[in-house]
């Protein structure tokens, strides 16, 4: 195991003051493990040359020390790297203080952090997180993408993770590259295979089909992991939807998500990376003592489906997707918490004011769920919700489990 160590020291103190004690540190540490870096930091400024100096990428753990309070602008850039971090604090020189800002801080990105305070502790944690390697390496090194903008009703969003930004300018540049041709082929056999077509025609399918052969393009060629689109955007530009586009992505096992929420994009990953499953990214549209209704105008083709127009645009290819009737999970990811409740799938809807694909799910306490949940837009995935909630915590999310 790589540990990656880095030390900090205030811009008060003096750094030749603190070398004996890192030394001893570093000499203690490498007994049991592979060290790289032992390098100082006291200010923001000095990590762009560590960085230069330095490649923590090589680290599978980061070791961060703050020897002295008043580190916590220059230590907390080490995040950028996305590795598990165990913070060591000593009782002297606010050591500890400027630890729990820290680890906050990078708990807060999403970033597996400890505080220990010995030696014993710190190897601990380090054999730890060395157990936990695979499952932090599936998620730490997620690539995901946001084409446009977040969608501005979505106000209770947060996200703190990297994410390669992609402007809509740039998607109508990959639009316009797609002939009639591309976008009908790759459609086609989607079409085929509907149960019914009810008000698109030939003309909007392929504008559909553009659309994901654009976005298509876009993932290969930034080498996304998964996407989130600004969809609304769309219509007032191209005067068509990414919905189909978006229900195929997730049927292929590409993780897509709507309306330009990274949240929910996040929760897809985590359910096709460590389930193998695809999400329905859905608005809760209505309840009752012991169900929910659970709409929007996207799903994966993973059952039989009729193509529709996009609810309330009345625009592109909406899909009715009639998905599969038993055992899931509702998950509803918010910053670093998470609300997951198990549920069953017991039948569709098909009222005519609601979101195209409508699904009635039997959850025990529907009111109480609805009052403790952290927002809109619920995924639901063919998984146990135990599992799921403890896979959650692993990866460093506070969950409730209803």
């Amino acid at each position: 195991m790589k540990v990656g160590v880095v030390f900090g020291v205030s811009e008060l103190a003096d750094p030749s003051a603190f070398e004996k004690k890192a030394s001893d540190f570093l000499t203690a540490l490498a007994r049991e493990f592979e060290i790289m870096g032992g390098v100082f930091v006291s200010k923001k400024a000095d990590f762009k040359g560590i960085k230069e100096e330095v490649d923590f990428n090589e680290a599978d753990v980061l070791l961060i020390y703050p020897l002295t309070g008043g580190t916590e602008n220059g230590l907390k850039e080490f995040a950028v790297y996305r590795k598990p971090v165990v913070i060591y604090g000593d009782p002297f020189n606010n050591s500890i203080a400027a630890g729990i800002e820290l680890r906050e801080y990078f708990r807060e990105r999403l970033l597996p952090a400890v505080l220990v305070n010995s030696m014993e502790e710190l190897k601990a944690a380090l054999l730890g997180y060395e157990d936990m390697m695979e499952i932090f390496e599936k998620f730490l090194r997620v690539r995901l993408g946001l084409i446009g903008r977040v969608s501005p009703w979505l106000i209770n969003e947060r996200f703190e993770l990297p994410y390669v930004h992609i402007s809509l300018k740039k998607f109508y540049e990959y639009y316009g590259g797609v002939t009639e041709e591309e976008g009908w082929k790759a459609v086609e056999d989607v079409v085929s295979r509907a149960k019914e077509i009810r008000e698109p025609d030939r003309k909007e399918l392929t504008k559909a089909g553009k659309v994901y052969v654009a976005l298509k393009r876009i993932v290969e060629d930034y080498k996304l992991d998964g996407f989130t689109i600004g969809c609304f955007d769309l219509i007032g530009k191209i005067n068509t939807t990414p919905c189909l586009a978006l229900a195929m992505f997730n049927a292929e096992g590409i993780p897509a998500a709507c309306e330009g929420e990274l949240n929910s994009l996040l929760g897809m990953v985590i359910a096709r990376r460590f389930f193998n499953k695809p999400a329905f990214m859905g608005n809760i549209a209505d309840y009752g003592e012991d169900y929910v209704i659970l709409a929007h105008c996207t799903a994966p083709l993973i059952g039989r489906y009729i193509l529709r127009t996009h609810f309330e645009s009345g625009t592109g290819v909406g899909v009715a997707v009639e998905l599969p009737k038993g055992r899931a999970s509702l998950l509803k990811i918010r910053g670093r918490k998470a609300v997951v409740a198990g549920v069953e799938v017991v039948g569709i809807e098909k009222s005519e004011q609601r979101c195209r694909t409508q699904l009635k799910l039997r959850i025990e306490e529907a009111g109480d769920f609805i009052d403790g949940t952290i927002g809109n837009h619920h995924l639901l995935i063919y998984a146990d919700s135990e599992e799921l909630a403890d896979l959650l915590s692993e990866l460093g999310f506070e969950v409730m489990l209803y």
